[in-house]
């Protein structure tokens, strides 16, 4: 995928964008972005520091592969991905050793949304872009989000749950940490849009993204709620779990039986394919890895360059450049995957599949 939206007016075809760029590459040794403003590096030597609050779940572990990719195809040398585990302190300490390392600029997936503030701070006075993935920050300055919008990814999970879902009942959301704008974003947007649909209660779990106690917060909700009519995973991770445990208290039904109890996750993973085109889940949404691994390296080498991005601006992507929370978030467009599209080749979990 080749799509880079360009500070400048005017679009051109792919075609002209990558020879213009191979072009002056050639000739000139600098950074072939259209910048406006500040003072160029030669692409040889532009250092990006990756910080990742972890990368052991399938996604992340593409979105690593994706962003090695990125960086050969940006000419930038990137300099980890370090895993903080988790653990926002950890991270902050992890960050400020690659700003000494001499760092050009940083890719951050934070932690705690409002944690990572002060490492923010410290890092524009050392004059070292950022660019958030994945997570964006509550406070704190980022010369670019990029990022789904994960309120929208809650709504979905309730239009889809309750459009699918046959009578009156309940409903079980299992939540990721609510510390990640992400995690709010998902349950707000659930909520909210849940209000609309009386004949379903929520009834909410808060996992902090661990897995093992989602899929007992799962089972609790089998056994609790004999009218359980629908499960929402904030993300992929205790899917194959839930699963298992619908199967063990002998309540597992195929998608479209009449008692089947509805399954959404988030990611879009290729395990989440697979189980979509086994009848084991219903949907889920892809959440581009792919994409975000490419504009966060993109983003990350413009910052350098000094390119000027403002609100309303379209991408070549399909996206569009929005505000959240005083910073500019590039809103990558994430779909819902279900029976009937599973199989769309440009769905990033599709891509080993080739």
């Amino acid at each position: 995928m080749t799509g880079a939206i360009r500070p400048r007016k005017g679009r051109s075809t792919v075609k002209t964008r990558l020879i213009g760029a191979l072009l002056a590459i050639a000739l000139v040794g600098v950074l072939a972005t259209g910048a406006l403003g500040g003072q160029a590096k030669k692409a040889a030597t532009i250092k990006v520091g990756v910080s990742l609050a972890g990368y052991s779940t399938d996604f992340w572990s593409s979105y690593v592969a994706f962003e090695k990719a990125a960086g050969k195809k940006y000419g930038v040398t990137l300099v980890g991905p370090i895993s903080a585990n988790g653990d926002a302190g950890k991270q902050a300490t992890q960050i400020r050793a690659l700003i000494d390392q001499g760092v050009n600029a940083l890719i951050i997936n934070p932690v705690d949304s409002a944690a990572i503030k002060p490492t923010l701070d410290f890092a524009a006075s050392k004059h070292v872009p950022v660019v958030s993935v994945d997570v964006a920050p509550t406070q704190g300055k980022v010369y670019m989000i990029v990022r789904a919008d994960n309120v929208l990814y809650g709504k979905s999970a309730c239009n889809y749950i309750s459009s699918h879902a046959k009578g009156s009942g309940h409903v079980a959301m299992l939540e990721g940490d609510l510390a990640s704008i992400n995690g709010l974003d998902r349950k707000n947007g659930f909520l909210n849009c849940m209000k609309a649909h009386s004949n379903l209660k929520v009834v909410q779990y808060a996992t902090k993204w661990d897995t093992p106690t989602a899929v007992n917060d799962a089972k609790t909700a089998l056994s609790t709620y004999s009218d359980l009519k629908g499960i929402y995973a904030h993300w992929s991770g205790p899917v194959p779990g839930i699963i298992a445990a619908e199967k063990a208290a002998g309540k597992f039904s195929k998608v479209g039986a009449a008692n089947h109890v509805v399954l959404f996750s988030n990611d879009g993973t290729p395990q989440e394919h697979g189980w979509i085109r086994a009848g084991e889940e219903d949907a889920t949404i892809s959440q581009p890895a792919t994409l975000y691994a490419q504009f966060a390296v993109f983003y990350a080498k413009q910052a350098v360059a000094g390119a000027k991005y403002h609100a309303g601006m379209k991408t070549d992507h399909g996206s569009k450049i929005v505000t959240l929370l005083g910073n500019l978030e590039d809103a990558i467009v994430a779909p819902v995957v279900s029976k009937s599209n599973v199989n769309d080749s440009t769905l990033w979990g599709n891509f080993k599949r080739k």
